[in-house]
């Protein structure tokens, strides 16, 4: 298994992508906390709300994230799809016959990609968000929040390489993804606790360990659909 992590890993950094979809997650998370931030900021200056309100600066930094994790989620889609698309994936399965070992690996690398890549924009927007709000920021615990919101975006990276392995397309996997972690925020509250959307941000905003699991099972079911799918199908 080490040698083939090492194999997912080099593979990964040997592209620009990687790169790029790293620096669009941090500077789109910054940038968007700055901005939420700032908007409650600008209400507050103009008259709109009391000079005494406050606002955690992990609220508009949950909002940031889910739209700067996305790029993260692409990373973790190229690593799967992009070798379906050119054929690569028969050469990485005639050099690791056991398929299981090349979903772990990749799984692997993504969690590990996108826990440190998650923390790093989160800390980012946390700054960013702080410095926006100034005196209206109210008391949080930064390290907790990030460590939250960077634990979601490892698990979410997870799930991709699962649904990567099951729809074989990268169009298809980065739909169901925006899908399955951002639009089904819009269906009813008590429907939602049970889906992936609803999971990621009550258990980044600190609402309890249970959506963190509800998450995790929808990760393991994918992981799990396609172990089985990689068996039975070919490398085509």
């Amino acid at each position: 298994m080490r040698a083939a992590f090492a194999a997912e890993w080099g593979k990964l950094w040997s592209l620009r992508s990687p790169w790029f979809c790293v620096a669009a997650a941090v500077l789109l998370t910054a940038g968007l906390s700055f901005t939420l931030a700032n908007d409650f900021a600008y209400d507050i200056a103009n008259g709109r709300l009391p000079a005494s309100e406050t606002l955690p600066v992990l609220d508009p930094l949950v909002q940031a994230t889910q739209i700067g994790r996305l790029a993260l989620v692409a990373l973790a889609m190229l690593m799967v799809t992009s070798e379906y698309g050119t054929g690569l994936i028969r050469s990485t399965f005639l050099a690791r016959p056991r398929r299981g070992d090349v979903l772990l690996a990749k799984t692997a690398v993504a969690v590990v990609v996108g826990f440190g890549a998650g923390l790093a924009g989160s800390a980012a927007g946390w700054a960013a968000g702080a410095f926006a709000l100034g005196p209206h920021a109210a008391a949080g615990d930064p390290v907790a929040g990030c460590l939250r919101l960077a634990v979601v975006t490892a698990v979410a990276c997870a799930f991709t390489t699962g649904v990567g392995f099951l729809l074989r397309s990268g169009v298809g996997t980065l739909t169901t993804m925006v899908v399955l972690l951002v639009g089904l925020q819009m269906v009813d509250e008590r429907l939602g606790v049970y889906l992936p959307a609803w999971a990621s941000v009550d258990f980044a905003a600190g609402d309890g360990i249970r959506h963190l699991l509800v998450l995790l099972a929808w990760t393991v079911a994918a992981l799990a659909g396609a172990q089985v799918l990689l068996v039975r199908r070919d490398a085509q």
